[in-house]
Protein backbone atom coordinates (compact mmCIF):
# COMPACT_ATOMS: atom_id res chain seq x y z
CA UNK A 1 0.00 0.00 0.00
CA UNK A 2 1.32 3.49 -0.93
CA UNK A 3 1.77 6.20 1.40
CA UNK A 4 -1.34 8.00 -0.11
CA UNK A 5 -3.28 4.66 -0.01
CA UNK A 6 -2.57 4.83 4.02
CA UNK A 7 -3.07 8.55 4.19
CA UNK A 8 -6.29 8.30 2.67
CA UNK A 9 -8.09 5.20 4.52
CA UNK A 10 -6.78 7.11 7.68
CA UNK A 11 -8.99 10.35 6.55
CA UNK A 12 -11.46 8.59 5.44
CA UNK A 13 -11.71 6.44 8.87
CA UNK A 14 -11.57 9.95 10.61
CA UNK A 15 -14.04 11.77 8.58
CA UNK A 16 -16.77 8.57 8.73
CA UNK A 17 -16.60 8.79 12.68
CA UNK A 18 -16.38 12.18 13.75
CA UNK A 19 -18.74 13.65 10.55
CA UNK A 20 -21.63 11.76 9.79
CA UNK A 21 -23.16 14.14 7.16
CA UNK A 22 -19.65 14.13 4.57
CA UNK A 23 -18.69 11.91 2.32
CA UNK A 24 -15.35 10.06 3.94
CA UNK A 25 -13.88 9.58 0.36
CA UNK A 26 -14.58 12.97 -1.38
CA UNK A 27 -13.04 14.69 1.96
CA UNK A 28 -9.97 12.91 2.17
CA UNK A 29 -9.57 13.25 -1.30
CA UNK A 30 -10.19 17.13 -0.94
CA UNK A 31 -7.36 17.07 2.00
CA UNK A 32 -5.13 15.07 -0.42
CA UNK A 33 -5.02 16.62 -3.48
CA UNK A 34 -4.33 19.94 -1.74
CA UNK A 35 -0.94 18.97 -0.42
CA UNK A 36 2.54 18.54 -2.03
CA UNK A 37 2.87 15.54 0.01
CA UNK A 38 -0.14 13.39 1.95
CA UNK A 39 2.13 13.82 5.06
CA UNK A 40 1.01 17.12 4.95
CA UNK A 41 -3.02 16.86 5.06
CA UNK A 42 -2.53 15.96 8.74
CA UNK A 43 -0.21 18.85 9.60
CA UNK A 44 -2.63 21.43 8.47
CA UNK A 45 -4.75 23.13 11.62
CA UNK A 46 -8.15 22.65 12.18
CA UNK A 47 -8.68 26.12 10.63
CA UNK A 48 -6.75 25.36 7.13
CA UNK A 49 -9.04 22.16 7.06
CA UNK A 50 -11.90 23.96 7.29
CA UNK A 51 -10.90 26.44 4.95
CA UNK A 52 -10.22 23.28 2.65
CA UNK A 53 -13.04 21.30 3.37
CA UNK A 54 -17.08 21.63 3.94
CA UNK A 55 -16.09 19.26 6.78
CA UNK A 56 -18.00 19.55 10.55
CA UNK A 57 -15.86 21.68 13.49
CA UNK A 58 -15.26 17.62 15.16
CA UNK A 59 -13.98 16.39 11.76
CA UNK A 60 -11.59 19.38 11.38
CA UNK A 61 -10.22 18.95 15.37
CA UNK A 62 -9.51 15.49 15.02
CA UNK A 63 -7.52 15.41 11.69
CA UNK A 64 -5.72 18.20 13.67
CA UNK A 65 -5.28 15.57 16.23
CA UNK A 66 -3.16 13.46 14.58
CA UNK A 67 -0.34 15.78 14.62
CA UNK A 68 -0.17 16.16 18.73
CA UNK A 69 -0.71 12.32 19.11
CA UNK A 70 2.51 11.46 16.80
CA UNK A 71 4.05 14.41 18.87
CA UNK A 72 3.31 12.56 22.12
CA UNK A 73 4.02 9.09 20.32
CA UNK A 74 7.72 10.31 19.06
CA UNK A 75 8.95 12.11 22.68
CA UNK A 76 7.41 9.36 24.49
CA UNK A 77 10.07 7.27 22.54
CA UNK A 78 12.97 9.33 23.44
CA UNK A 79 12.12 8.36 27.32
CA UNK A 80 11.27 11.13 30.10
CA UNK A 81 15.21 12.06 30.72
CA UNK A 82 16.91 11.99 26.83
CA UNK A 83 20.34 12.83 27.04
CA UNK A 84 21.28 15.92 24.48
CA UNK A 85 24.92 15.88 23.89
CA UNK A 86 24.91 16.46 20.37
CA UNK A 87 23.35 18.61 17.64
CA UNK A 88 21.91 15.65 16.20
CA UNK A 89 20.40 14.63 19.45
CA UNK A 90 19.17 18.08 20.08
CA UNK A 91 17.48 18.30 16.34
CA UNK A 92 15.73 14.92 16.64
CA UNK A 93 14.23 16.27 20.05
CA UNK A 94 13.06 19.22 19.14
CA UNK A 95 12.18 18.27 15.58
CA UNK A 96 9.30 15.65 17.59
CA UNK A 97 8.47 18.28 19.89
CA UNK A 98 7.31 20.97 17.05
CA UNK A 99 5.64 18.22 14.89
CA UNK A 100 2.91 19.50 13.24
CA UNK A 101 3.30 23.16 15.45
CA UNK A 102 1.57 26.02 12.67
CA UNK A 103 2.73 28.96 14.94
CA UNK A 104 6.42 30.30 16.33
CA UNK A 105 6.97 28.49 19.33
CA UNK A 106 10.30 28.74 22.01
CA UNK A 107 11.26 26.26 24.52
CA UNK A 108 14.23 25.99 26.58
CA UNK A 109 15.55 22.93 27.56
CA UNK A 110 16.86 22.23 31.05
CA UNK A 111 20.09 19.56 31.83
CA UNK A 112 21.77 18.28 34.56
CA UNK A 113 25.93 18.28 34.55
CA UNK A 114 25.64 14.85 32.15
CA UNK A 115 23.78 16.82 29.42
CA UNK A 116 19.96 15.18 30.55
CA UNK A 117 16.99 16.67 30.23
CA UNK A 118 15.57 17.45 33.04
CA UNK A 119 12.97 20.13 32.34
CA UNK A 120 11.41 21.11 28.89
CA UNK A 121 9.60 24.43 29.39
CA UNK A 122 7.76 26.81 27.07
CA UNK A 123 8.92 30.49 26.56
CA UNK A 124 6.46 32.32 24.55
CA UNK A 125 4.33 32.00 21.64
CA UNK A 126 4.47 34.02 18.13
CA UNK A 127 7.08 36.13 17.03
CA UNK A 128 11.01 35.05 18.95
CA UNK A 129 12.38 38.67 20.09
CA UNK A 130 15.59 39.59 22.47
CA UNK A 131 13.36 41.70 24.36
CA UNK A 132 14.92 42.33 28.03
CA UNK A 133 11.86 40.20 30.18
CA UNK A 134 11.70 37.37 27.65
CA UNK A 135 15.58 37.08 28.28
CA UNK A 136 15.43 37.32 32.03
CA UNK A 137 13.04 35.00 32.05
CA UNK A 138 15.19 32.11 30.23
CA UNK A 139 17.78 32.61 33.22
CA UNK A 140 15.43 32.57 35.52
CA UNK A 141 13.90 29.47 34.60
CA UNK A 142 17.11 27.50 34.06
CA UNK A 143 18.00 28.73 37.77
CA UNK A 144 15.18 27.76 38.97
CA UNK A 145 15.40 24.30 37.60
CA UNK A 146 18.35 23.87 38.60
CA UNK A 147 20.38 23.19 34.83
CA UNK A 148 23.49 23.12 34.58
CA UNK A 149 23.25 23.06 30.51
CA UNK A 150 20.77 24.63 28.71
CA UNK A 151 19.11 24.68 25.05
CA UNK A 152 16.98 26.89 23.16
CA UNK A 153 14.82 26.27 20.69
CA UNK A 154 12.06 27.77 18.34
CA UNK A 155 10.54 26.88 15.10
CA UNK A 156 9.78 28.85 12.07
CA UNK A 157 6.91 27.15 10.67
CA UNK A 158 7.08 28.97 7.09
CA UNK A 159 10.34 26.56 6.51
CA UNK A 160 13.34 28.70 6.07
CA UNK A 161 16.29 27.80 8.36
CA UNK A 162 18.23 31.02 8.28
CA UNK A 163 18.34 32.76 11.53
CA UNK A 164 17.51 35.91 11.55
CA UNK A 165 18.87 39.24 13.14
CA UNK A 166 16.44 38.89 16.07
CA UNK A 167 17.29 35.17 16.70
CA UNK A 168 21.46 35.68 16.84
CA UNK A 169 20.38 38.62 19.03
CA UNK A 170 18.65 36.30 21.45
CA UNK A 171 21.14 33.95 21.48
CA UNK A 172 23.66 36.26 22.49
CA UNK A 173 21.70 37.63 25.38
CA UNK A 174 20.52 34.47 26.83
CA UNK A 175 23.97 32.84 26.63
CA UNK A 176 25.32 35.55 28.66
CA UNK A 177 22.11 36.47 30.78
CA UNK A 178 22.81 32.08 31.47
CA UNK A 179 26.60 32.77 31.76
CA UNK A 180 25.99 35.07 35.09
CA UNK A 181 24.08 32.34 37.16
CA UNK A 182 26.76 29.97 35.81
CA UNK A 183 24.69 27.86 32.98
CA UNK A 184 25.76 27.31 29.45
CA UNK A 185 23.78 27.69 26.60
CA UNK A 186 24.93 24.29 24.56
CA UNK A 187 22.83 25.42 21.55
CA UNK A 188 19.78 27.48 19.73
CA UNK A 189 18.15 25.21 17.66
CA UNK A 190 15.90 25.98 14.82
CA UNK A 191 13.27 23.58 13.17
CA UNK A 192 11.13 23.53 10.05
CA UNK A 193 8.89 20.93 9.25
CA UNK A 194 11.65 18.92 7.44
CA UNK A 195 15.21 19.61 9.23
CA UNK A 196 17.01 21.87 11.72
CA UNK A 197 20.34 24.20 12.14
CA UNK A 198 22.34 24.89 15.07
CA UNK A 199 22.69 28.77 15.27
CA UNK A 200 25.75 28.27 17.79
CA UNK A 201 27.24 24.96 16.01
CA UNK A 202 26.06 26.68 12.67
CA UNK A 203 28.58 29.57 12.72
CA UNK A 204 26.63 32.39 12.71
CA UNK A 205 27.09 33.89 15.92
Amino acid sequence: MSERDSAFDALKTLISLTDKDADPEAGANTLLNAQMSSSLAFELSAEDISAQTKLSAAACEAVDFVDELTRYILLEQMGKNPKLDTLEKMGSYFTALFKGRHVEYCYLACLDESKRLTRCCRMGKGTVNAAGVYVRSIAQTAQISQAKYAILAHNHPGGTLVPSSSDIELTLKARDALALTGIKLLEHIIVTRSSYVGIIGGGYL
